[in-house]
């Protein structure tokens, strides 16, 4: 049975690390810790995260463990404020966690990471922006793909397959916007495309009224939508309401927590997503009836990131054959990994260099307020080879 606490002693800690496991107790327990958005902007995608990881400890811990251990969390909010995850992370640090999970919001990952790598402790973090990888931390390792990865697939199906001219984007005034206005015009330029209209948006922003008459104006027959969940929700409404014809196209556009706020605005909308409830793949359709029969909703991909960075976690120490982090960490680095060995990561992963993540994707419409799966993305390098971590 599960067991979720607030964060252990600093004494309870340190007594963990007399029978030489590390952050392994006596009791045969490994501690690990979840640092994720519960309160404020960013709780629909925090919230789905850590429920993620606390239903892949349970499948692992009722299926025996890993190497005979089973997995205990303690979770934390990081309240959707950078500094406030910093603070968490030196807090959460202290207690010497085996590994870490979390942050989902870009900004806080980046501010926060580099205490986690100075204590040596892995960290499984939801975030896509290309900054969290850019920086040579060996220890962060993205649980689904950055946007260097993701939107080579999306720009070309974009240009290539929908056959867009006439481009515009919306996108949101962090991390994890910033980033993905880098990378899409950059593979935008390099088919040859230029955007019609670059608008850049804030956190939490209500009124979009401004940039949709923007986007208007531009001509613009696509809109890229590239903010987070709620926000992206309150831009499909007011879309609808403007009677603004165009067509719109996302990833986290099409998360379920995103149709949740949305309601019928989102349908139409086309997107790329790394996960969806929908995929024709059984092993995330069962992961998702699961998450659905233990919380009462489906997942959307914050949720499943979650799910897959446990699995991350697992096939990694069993690779290695032992709860070393340092091995753990030599042995994700460029390796790959397979669900016919691993189930619980979904799809066959990749894990480059730098901790980015190549992996299957999804191309989904919303009809009806449920995503419908199109066509299925392939990995974009390979072919991969899986190596010895012994």
């Amino acid at each position: 049975m599960r067991r979720v606490a607030m964060l252990l002693s600093f004494g309870a800690a340190a007594a963990l690390l007399c029978g030489g496991m590390g952050p392994a107790s006596a009791a045969g327990k490994v501690k690990v810790a979840i640092i994720s958005e519960l309160t404020g902007g960013g709780a629909p995608s925090g919230t789905m995260f850590r429920d993620g990881v606390l239903l892949g400890i349970d499948d692992v811990n009722r299926s025996g463990g890993i190497l005979g251990k089973e997995l205990e969390a303690s979770v934390a909010d990081s309240q959707s404020d950078a500094p406030i995850s910093v603070a968490v992370m030196r807090r959460t640090v202290d207690e010497k966690p085996f590994a870490i999970f979390g942050t989902v919001y870009s900004s806080s990952t980046v501010a926060n990471m580099t205490i986690a790598e100075r204590a040596g402790i892995p960290q499984f973090s939801g975030s896509e922006s290309v900054e969290v990888v850019d920086k040579g931390n060996p220890d962060i390792f993205l649980t689904s793909y950055s946007q260097a990865m993701g939107f080579k697939k999306l720009v070309n199906w974009l240009v290539n397959g929908l056959k867009a001219k006439k481009i515009a984007l919306i996108y949101v005034n962090d991390a994890f916007g910033i980033g993905g206005r880098t990378v899409f015009k950059k593979y935008l330029n390099e088919l040859g495309q230029h955007l019609v209209a670059d608008i850049s948006t804030e956190v939490q922003q209500a009124d979009f009224t401004p940039a949709l008459v923007r986007v208007r104006d531009s001509g613009a027959t696509h809109l890229m939508v590239y903010s987070h969940e709620e926000e992206d929700a309150r831009i499909m409404i007011q879309l609808k309401q403007m009677g603004l014809r165009v067509q719109t196209v996302g990833d986290n556009l099409c998360a379920q927590t995103t149709i949740n706020a949305g309601g019928a605005a989102i349908d139409g909308a086309e997107c790329q997503v790394p996960m969806t409830a929908d995929s024709p793949v059984p092993q995330m359709q069962k992961v998702a009836e699961e998450f659905k029969a233990k919380y009462g909703h489906l997942p959307d991909h914050n949720g499943f990131k979650g799910y897959i960075g446990v699995y991350m976690l697992k096939a990694a120490v069993e690779r290695v054959g032992a709860w070393n982090q340092q091995k753990l960490r030599d042995c994700l680095h460029n390796n790959l990994f397979k669900v016919s060995e691993t189930p619980g990561l979904l799809t066959d992963t990749y894990v480059l260099g730098n901790g980015d993540a190549d992996r299957d994707s999804f191309i989904v419409q919303i009809k009806d307020r449920k995503p419908v799966v199109s066509q299925v993305l392939g990995l974009v390098g390979g072919p991969y080879k899986e190596r010895s971590c012994r």
